[in-house]
């Protein structure tokens, strides 16, 4: 009993000293930790080191490569908004922001100037004990600059992709957009979930998408017999002086438009199921036309010169020409949906 007397006293006596000396403490105070030393690889003064920094989709970076003036380059890229530029230097440059790590993999230098000629862009597995390349980058902004007569590859999954000033360019994503610009001597653009714009580039163009539209303005071939082919299935194709003589344009769901010259020689093949085709072309043309419809009708503004018509269950078909005929050629067809010529 008198120790635990004994022991009541104590305490009491130390709350009554607390309460008089409030800023007293017994436990020792944690030393605060020095400042990381940088610098870091995301230039941020204050960042994370690698070991701790969050993995994923967190790096901003940059690199650059001297490379030949024409650098074959190829990329994929899961997720992000890719924009490539032109400049006239003979160096690559790549700047992702919030996004993977990567590098570069020279698979072929130039015999002429021991530069590298064909480069691929590989992304870098950060969560392994040793860097690991993978075939595929990802990032919030992905911006590339290359050389002026440069080929640019680029595949991917989600992703928004706009190149300007080219030699030629090839382009394939599952999603996103597509928007070409003064690309010199042929495009390739396909997505399924997104749209295709061509501005002022030369070459031979294949465009295709599942659902999205088609727009192409001021394209012609770079070489002779280049050709053009556009196709979608749920979306519209307008084309505005497109310059090719070989054109093979079919919606499945959708409208087409043309507007331009028909040049002697050319073959003008426009089609869609479910729409209707519209063409504006000069009053001078000269050419043979045979519009096939199931569902509408035939018009033109300018005179024409019927010479065949043709009904069948379900479709019918006019043919005839304008001016003297020449040998310019346009085949015509919707399912359900009127055709319409007009003049410019």
């Amino acid at each position: 009993m008198q120790k635990i007397i004994e022991n009541l006293s104590f305490g009491f006596v130390l709350a009554i000293f607390l309460i008089a000396h409030p800023t007293l403490s017994f436990s020792q105070k944690t030393p605060s930790l020095p400042p990381v030393a940088g610098p870091f690889p995301t230039g941020r003064p204050g960042a994370l080191p690698p070991a701790i920094a969050p993995r994923m989709g967190s790096d901003t970076s940059e690199k650059s490569l001297k490379v030949d003036p024409s650098v074959n380059l190829s990329l994929c890229v899961t997720q992000g908004t890719v924009t490539v530029n032109s400049w006239k230097r003979d160096e690559l440059r790549v700047f992702v922001h919030s996004g993977s790590k990567f590098g570069f993999k020279i698979s072929q230098k130039s015999e002429k100037t021991g530069d590298p000629v064909w480069v691929m862009l590989m992304g870098i597995e950060a969560r392994k004990k040793y860097t690991v390349p993978t075939e595929c980058i990802s990032g919030g902004e992905i911006e590339i600059d290359v050389p002026a007569n440069a080929v640019v590859n680029i595949k991917g999954e989600d992703v928004n992709t706009s190149v300007d000033g080219v030699r030629k360019t090839n382009v394939l994503v599952s999603g996103g957009s597509i928007s070409l610009r003064n690309v010199a001597q042929g495009v390739t653009a396909r997505t399924f979930q997104g749209g295709v714009t061509v501005e002022e580039s030369k070459g031979p163009m294949d465009l295709k998408t599942t659902n999205g539209n088609i727009v192409v303005f001021e394209a012609g071939p770079s070489e002779i017999g280049d050709t053009f082919a556009a196709r979608t299935e749920g979306g519209t194709i307008s084309l505005q002086n497109v310059e090719h003589r070989q054109l093979d344009v079919s919606s499945i769901s959708g409208s087409v438009a043309y507007n331009g010259a028909i040049l002697s020689g050319g073959t003008y093949n426009l089609t869609t199921t479910n729409g209707s085709i519209r063409m504006a072309i000069p009053q001078n043309s000269a050419c043979r036309v045979s519009a096939t419809y199931s569902q509408g009708r035939f018009e033109t503004e300018m005179p024409f010169t019927v010479e065949e018509e043709t009904v069948q269950p379900g479709a019918k078909t006019v043919k005839g020409k304008f001016g003297n005929g020449g040998d310019a050629v346009i085949r015509l067809i919707s399912s359900i949906g009127s055709i319409a010529i007009r003049k410019q």
